[in-house]
């Protein structure tokens, strides 16, 4: 990408999520920021993940994922989920488990549980539609964007 267009592409905000999905106890948490509505009837939001991240088969697999809208008071979260998988060992970091299988962040602004719809190839990612299974949100404060972070994601490393 030339540097004019990579400044364009940096100047889009987005939300910072939590996206979650879980194989047997292993939990597999990235931070996300290419997330979108795609559909209000049903409801359906899109999340792109480089095709390199280690959660994609995991989502294949199970078909479910959740995304967490971070609050802005959870900005140094941001650095303790880095595309790593580690043990569920309860705490304080999750909403009370249930059925669904990937587990909410606590304290987040808003959050949705999907069922994988589709999957779609598109460049150097894969775009994930999900069906939205239950929403919480409605948290006071600000969510937090990529303009809080001082960066924006523009699929490049």
């Amino acid at each position: 990408m030339d540097p004019q267009m990579a400044e364009a592409f940096r100047s889009i905000p987005y939300g910072v999520y939590l996206l979650t999905a879980r194989k047997g106890p292993d939990l597999f948490p990235v931070i996300v920021s290419w997330v979108s509505q795609v559909s209000f009837s049903p409801p359906r939001l899109m999340v792109a993940l480089r095709h390199n991240r280690r959660v994609i088969p995991v989502i294949r697999e199970n078909r479910i994922f959740s995304l967490s809208l971070l609050s802005r008071n959870q900005k140094a979260l941001v650095s303790l989920f880095k595309d790593v998988q580690f043990q569920v060992a309860g705490g304080d970091l999750w909403e009370e488990e249930n059925s669904f299988g990937a587990p909410l962040l606590k304290g987040c602004f808003a959050a949705w549980k999907c069922r994988l719809f589709s999957a779609v190839e598109a460049g150097d990612h894969f775009l994930f539609l999900g069906e939205v299974e239950s929403v919480s949100g409605g948290k006071e404060g600000l969510p937090l964007t990529t303009l809080d972070l001082g960066k924006t994601y523009i699929g490049q490393f």
